[in-house]
């Protein structure tokens, strides 16, 4: 015992000659250095996918793994990372040497390597061990890329002019760009040199002695305080948004592996996309739509021999539509697969009690399919690696309650399914110019930007057409209703009270509807709450304030408040 102690104290000390401080910020610059370039490896990749012989393209990816293998070589624990980019990098190196095309199976094994780059990044971040599946899917994929053939002859490449500008760096940043921090920099500096001012306001001018002075400075200070609370919130607004296009890029991708792992073929159509969206709601919504996309290539489209025998093209459709209606998202993902199975699905809520069988006569279609969110619900018999598990959709089902949303279903057998998911405004404070108004005894506000004109009743021409009123206004017919006539879908006041009343003309989109109120108070900038628990929400509006004298508002929302209008239309249409 003493000898193997004495052995132990024989030993070198190494413990000097080791900076483990280096090697802990020789592993942060690697992580941040690799994070943005990881990111973006996929849109990369998918780029080769639309120009194959596109020599910058190719370059532009060789560079990025390059960046990668030369990085994580000085990181503990980095080899495999290290041989796997190697190997991409040689791939990449072979394909401009030997001008050969980027093919499918190039872009499905590029992809494939992407995937496991991250894992392998995330990791070595976290200090954890490969789980033994991630470290034999790694080890196959080196061993693909050791044994990698080329099929055919590639043409001649071609170099082609990428005709998208690359970032500036004033869009530089993770949370906020460059640019925006300066903004946001100025604007503080703005606000202090006003809050000195109002300090020296107090202390050089006696306002009983000068009060033309005091209420000149006065106003000074108020019009600057209104002109840069308006810029700061503004500005918040910009660096909470990002593009929607930019925000859902990675879908694409996602449904080139799931249908390449699942062997189909499937084309994706993706529309709207062109507005800003909340970076937190996007990022919800990705995750949503990825594992509706994985549930739709896997459950709903075919393969290509069971579509060929259905008549159907070979090629399954797979379309995604995101657009925003005045800040609620609509979703609309729809296949041309096989529909949800019925009795299918119906049979395993019986067998997980989620549905009583006393019950199964009256519970509706939409009902039994939306079962398919319910945690740990499955109809499939084999686990894969696509599905199997009974997770994933009743994410999907979390992350819309998240934003007090809704989901609805419609599928036909043989011909497809559509899900539309709807996530309302996220309930951050948003300051809106509005117009002040009562109406019994109640204080309602009307968003600015959607007020088209405001006059007196007593001057309108006003007619009524079987349950509605109307007005004329710019060769218009407006009809002209208070809002529980609106809510209530029935007239309820007296000409005299209507005369005495005032309209305000409400815009949204091309259609206008004219609202009754006693009388138009101010014009003043709200911050807008959302409803929650404490103020319930009220159809017809999108949330409510709370003024200086204490008294709460609520605010108008026209859309919904013409949606409400247009429920009754079809019956006075119709008779």
């Amino acid at each position: 015992m003493m000898d193997d102690q004495n052995d132990a104290n024989d030993l070198p000390d190494f413990s000097g000659l080791i900076d483990f401080e280096q090697i802990e910020e020789v592993s942060r610059v690697f992580f941040e250095e690799s994070k943005e370039i990881l990111q973006g490896l996929d849109a990369q990749i998918m780029k080769l996918e639309d120009a194959p012989n596109d020599i910058e393209q190719i370059n532009v990816l060789f560079r990025k793994v390059h960046t990668i293998k030369g990085s994580v070589g000085s990181v503990p624990g980095g080899q495999l990372l290290a041989s796997l980019s190697h190997e991409f990098e040689a791939l990449l190196t072979r394909i401009k040497r030997e001008s050969q095309t980027v093919s499918k199976e190039c872009i499905d094994l590029f992809l494939l390597s992407s995937r496991l780059m991250k894992q392998l990044a995330d990791a070595l971040r976290e200090k954890r061990d490969l789980y033994p599946e991630e470290l034999s899917e790694v080890i196959e994929t080196i061993t693909r890329y050791n044994g990698f053939q080329f099929s055919g002859e590639a043409p001649k490449k071609t170099k082609k002019i990428s005709k998208s500008s690359a970032p500036s760096s004033d869009e530089d940043g993770v949370w906020m760009s460059t640019k925006q921090l300066n903004e946001m920099l100025r604007l503080s500096g703005e606000l202090l040199v006003l809050k000195n001012f109002f300090a020296m306001m107090n202390q050089t001018v006696n306002f009983r002695m000068e009060p033309e002075l005091f209420e000149r400075r006065q106003s000074d200070f108020s019009q600057n305080l209104s002109k840069i609370t308006d810029q700061f919130q503004s500005q918040l607004q910009v660096i909470r948004k990002e593009k929607a296009d930019e925000s859902f890029q990675g879908i694409p991708v996602l449904v080139r592996q799931t249908a390449t792992e699942l062997n189909k073929t499937v084309n994706l159509e993706m529309n709207g996309l062109d507005f800003f969206i909340d970076k937190s709601l996007a990022k919800d919504i990705s995750e949503s739509l990825i594992h509706l996309v994985r549930n739709s290539i896997d459950h709903g489209i075919e393969d290509q021999f069971e579509r060929t025998v259905a008549g159907k093209p070979s090629i399954g459709q797979l379309s995604i539509e995101i657009t925003d209606r005045s800040g609620t998202i609509y979703v609309v993902m729809k296949d041309d697969g096989k529909g949800l199975d019925r009795e299918r699905i119906l049979k395993r809520a019986l067998a997980n009690e989620l549905i009583r069988p006393e019950d199964v006569g009256s519970v509706s279609d939409e009902e039994i399919y939306k079962c398919i969110f319910e945690p740990g619900f499955s109809t499939k018999e084999k686990i894969t690696t696509v599905s199997g598990r009974g997770v994933g959709m009743d994410v999907v089902s979390t992350l819309v309650e998240k934003y007090g949303g809704s989901i609805s279903i419609s599928t036909q057998s043989g011909l497809g399914t559509t899900f539309t998911l709807v996530y309302p405004a996220p309930s951050h404070i948003l300051v809106e110019a509005a117009m002040l108004a009562t109406w019994n005894g109640f204080q309602i506000a009307v968003p600015l930007t959607s007020v088209a004109h405001i006059t007196s009743c007593s001057g309108l021409q006003l007619n009524r057409i079987e349950h509605l009123r109307y007005c004329q206004f710019h060769n218009q017919t407006v009809p002209l209703l208070s809002y529980q006539e609106i809510r209530e879908d029935r007239l309820n006041l007296d000409e005299s009270k209507v005369s005495a009343s005032t309209a305000v003309f409400i815009r949204a989109k091309n259609s206008m509807v004219a609202l009754l109120v006693d009388r138009v108070e101010a014009q003043t900038d709200l911050v807008v709450k959302g409803f929650g628990n404490i103020v319930k929400e009220q159809k017809g509006f999108k949330g409510f304030s709370i003024l200086a004298d204490e008294k709460v508002t609520y605010i108008i929302d026209p859309e919904q408040l013409l949606a409400m209008l247009k429920q009754a239309l079809p019956m006075e249409n119709a008779a």
